[in-house]
């Protein structure tokens, strides 16, 4: 029985028909398409069993086909959408720490010439922030829609739609906020030769426009800072974890993220100096110009940036001299990031510093194995010593007859002082046995002892086969032997029967 949606049936006679009728032509018969949804009954000389091994292998066959063409389609795709991936992160990372340049380059030339605060070069320069701004907020849009398309690969998603969620959206507008905040550029400034006597006149007007605009520039200046997280992006996508699949299959299977905190985590196991070394230098370069930019006040020398590196440094230590405190409340707010920033780099460089401090497991078995054989010649020592005590207080007790002159009761208390020394030999002895063991070793001993205990239930069970093998023997033996006995006893009782006839 075979179902199917349209049969051909064989026509002897020629049959004419256009173009446009269902009808086929052929060089010996003509083929007729009949449409049809019911069950039709085919007679053929191949056994049913045959036709569905077939139909079965034809089948797996051509799944097998499809899904290894499907994976291979989703892994070339995920391969080039990682690539894309790469490029806009880059160019991303480089327009932001351009951005951040520029920044720095304006406040400083604004700091510079403080009645001249919209300068020709000052005004040129946030025009440039601006435009990589919005190049930057493009290229955001673009990174998170193939991150998407990337995400839908990897789950097997046919539409992306399906995981833009809410968080998505928040996330990507909060990057879109943190990468938008900049000093954006005023009024086009007016030539530098415009006449002083305009100037002298205006010149209060000026000057607190111009405190107004730095203090804005500042605090929008500042938040730019927020851009280095392109950064450590730029490192995750770098990394040989990223770019390695073994890594990425292994991290897949056993559900762990290759983020950039797992990447922070690996790289603070393997080089843990280094990297805070580092982070230590960028904040320190970052929280000192911070400082120095949020103490601009009217009428007051402006702050150089080695007293702003200065006034860091007691900050990030927790020391405070006292000789120079922030000014502003921008200052103060820079400050106390900078001291919560410092408590937390301490614990973490002490804790590091600690780390180092500390002997490895080969290292520690090497002490311990020094320190053990010390022990046991103090111990071998001491046990003579108590040996010497014993005979010296029996000697001295036969000798004087009496148990209270004094030679006898330093022995004795020279005989005690040996046996505590001996026991507390022993117990160090043992402390230290105890302390050479760690979970490595623990580890390793279960795993020993898993071994053996394997091995030993693998002979039980050939010793078990044997002896059912030996019981079934014996029986056989016990059978046999009955068998000759009743043999024997027949022909004795045949021949006794012969003879007393």
């Amino acid at each position: 029985m075979t179902t199917a949606e349209d049969v051909w049936v064989p026509l002897i006679k020629q049959i004419q028909g256009d173009t446009s009728s269902p009808t086929k032509r052929s060089e010996c018969l003509d083929v007729v398409v009949l449409s049809s949804k019911r069950t039709m009954t085919m007679s053929s000389n191949i056994s049913n069993d045959e036709k569905k091994v077939n139909t079965k292998y034809a089948k797996k066959k051509s799944s097998s086909n499809v899904t290894l063409s499907d994976i291979s389609r989703r892994l070339a795709m995920r391969k080039d959408l990682h690539n894309r991936l790469c490029l806009v992160s880059d160019i991303m990372c480089f327009l932001g720490v351009f951005g951040i340049i520029l920044m720095v380059i304006a406040n400083e030339i604004t700091f510079s010439q403080i009645n001249h605060n919209n300068a020709i070069l000052s005004w040129f320069i946030k025009l440039a922030i601006s435009f990589s701004t919005l190049v930057l907020i493009g290229f955001i849009c673009k990174y998170h829609l193939l991150d998407i398309y990337l995400y839908s690969v990897n789950n097997s998603i046919d539409d992306w739609r399906i995981t833009v969620t809410n968080k998505k959206i928040l996330l990507i507008l909060f990057e879109i906020l943190i990468c938008a905040v900049h000093p954006t550029p005023r009024s086009f400034p007016h030539q530098l030769n415009a006449s002083l006597e305009t100037l002298n006149l205006n010149s209060t007007i000026s000057t607190n426009c111009t405190l107004s605009y730095i203090a804005v520039d500042v605090v929008l200046g500042l938040p730019m800072f927020g851009r280095l997280y392109l950064v450590c992006r730029f490192i995750m996508f770098h990394s040989h974890l990223m770019h390695d699949a073994l890594s990425q299959s292994v991290g897949y299977l056993n559900k762990i993220s290759i983020d950039f905190f797992f990447l922070m985590k690996t790289y603070l196991e393997q080089s843990p100096i280094r990297c805070l070394t580092i982070f230590c230098l960028i904040l320190f370069l970052i929280g000192s110009w911070c400082l120095r930019a949020c103490s601009c006040l009217p009428n007051s020398e402006h702050v150089s940036m080695l007293d702003s590196m200065w006034l860091f440094i007691v900050t990030f230590t927790t020391v405070g001299y006292g000789d120079l405190a922030p000014s502003t409340y921008c200052g103060r707010v820079i400050a106390a990031l900078i001291g919560l920033i410092g408590v937390f780099s301490t614990a973490l460089i002490i804790a590091v510093l600690a780390r180092k401090l500390l002997l490895n497991r080969w290292e520690r078995h090497v002490h311990n194995f020094v320190l053990n054989i010390e022990l046991a010649k103090d111990r071998r020592i001491l046990a003579a010593n108590v040996v010497k005590g014993t005979i010296r207080v029996w000697y001295l007790r036969n000798k004087t007859k009496s148990e209270s002159s004094f030679r006898y009761l330093q022995a004795q208390r020279q005989l005690l002082q040996s046996v505590h020394m001996l026991q507390q030999t022993k117990q160090e002895q043992r402390k230290l046995v105890d302390s050479c063991i760690d979970q490595t070793d623990i580890l390793s001993m279960q795993r020993n002892t898993g071994d053996k205990t394997h091995e030993v239930s693998q002979q039980l069970k050939i010793m078990k086969v044997k002896m059912d093998r030996i019981e079934r023997e014996l029986v056989e033996m016990n059978i046999y032997m009955n068998n000759a006995i009743r043999d024997i006893q027949n022909t004795l009782k045949t021949l006794l029967d012969k003879i007393t006839k």
